[in-house]
C-alpha cells in the first residue's frame, strides 16, 4: 500500500535542508582537513614534562575551538532531531527517534512527506536503472576521494591512485547491482518488517527475491568481494 504525500512548509523543508548541509560540510571540512584528528590525538596524549607550566596554551586553544566545532556543526540537525521526536506523541522513544530522523531526510531530500501509518510498509519499490546509476556513481567518486584527501598516512602516488579508483569501482559496481535487485522483494519478506523498528530496506540473502533480482544480489556479492581483495 503506498501512502499520499503531504507537502511540509518550505521554511521547514528549508531548514531541515540547512541543518543536514551545515551538519555534512562542517564535519567533513573537520575530517578532511585533519582537526578532528589532531584534537584527539592532543587530547590523548600523556603531557611531556617540557610542557609551559603557566601562561595560556596556543595549541590547547586551537583544539578547543575545534571541539566546539564539531558541537556546533552538529548542534542544528540533532535539535531538529530532538524536537520532532519530543513532538512525535504516538511512538516509543526508540521509535520516534527513529521517525523523526527518517522524517528530516526524506523532506530534505524530496520536499514531501508520507503521510502513511508507520506501521505500514510501502512494498512497492519501482525500477529506476536511472536512480541506481547515479548512486553508484556518486559512490565511486566519494569512496577513493575521501582516503585521497584524508590526513592518513596513504602515499599519493600512481599505485595508490589506481588502487582507490578500481576499488570505488566495485563497491560502485556492487551498488548498483543491489538497487537493480530490491524492486524484486518478495512480498513475504516486506510482510516480515511490519512492526520493526529498524527495518531492512534490502536483503543480503538471494533467497528473498524473485527473479531477476536474486541474479542481481549474486553479482552484488561478487563485486563486494572483488572490492575486498
Amino acid at each position: 500500500m503506498t501512502g499520499e504525500s503531504v507537502r511540509p512548509p518550505r521554511s521547514r523543508m528549508w531548514w531541515f535542508r540547512i541543518a543536514i548541509a551545515i551538519f555534512v560540510l562542517g564535519e567533513g571540512y573537520l575530517i578532511l582537513s585533519g582537526r578532528l584528528a589532531d584534537s584527539y590525538r592532543f587530547t590523548t596524549a600523556p603531557e611531556l614534562p617540557t610542557a609551559r607550566p603557566d601562561g595560556p596554551d596556543p595549541e590547547f586553544f586551537y583544539r578547543f575551538a575545534t571541539n566546539v566545532l564539531w558541537i556546533a556543526f552538529l548542534a542544528p540537525l540533532g535539535i531538529t532531531i530532538v524536537w520532532r521526536a519530543h513532538h512525535d506523541k504516538s511512538a516509543s522513544a526508540g521509535a520516534a527517534y527513529w521517525r523523526a530522523l527518517k522524517t528530516v531526510f526524506v523532506v530534505a531530500w524530496k520536499g514531501t512527506q508520507d503521510s502513511q501509518s508507520d506501521d505500514e510498509v510501502d512494498t512497492v519499490i519501482e525500477e529506476d536503472p536511472l536512480g541506481a546509476l547515479l548512486k553508484a556513481l556518486a559512490v565511486a567518486a566519494v569512496l577513493p576521494s575521501f582516503f585521497w584527501f584524508s590526513p592518513a598516512p596513504l602515499p599519493h602516488t600512481l599505485r595508490t591512485a589506481l588502487w582507490l579508483g578500481v576499488t570505488g569501482l566495485m563497491v560502485g559496481a556492487s551498488v548498483y547491482c543491489m538497487e537493480r535487485a530490491r524492486p524484486f522483494l518478495k512480498q513475504s519478506w516486506h510482510d516480515a518488517q511490519r512492526g520493526r523498528l529498524f527495518r531492512r530496506w534490502w536483503s543480503p540473502y538471494p533467497i528473498n527475491y524473485d527473479p531477476p533480482g536474486n541474479r542481481w544480489i549474486g553479482w552484488h556479492w561478487l563485486f563486494t568481494i572483488l572490492a575486498g581483495v
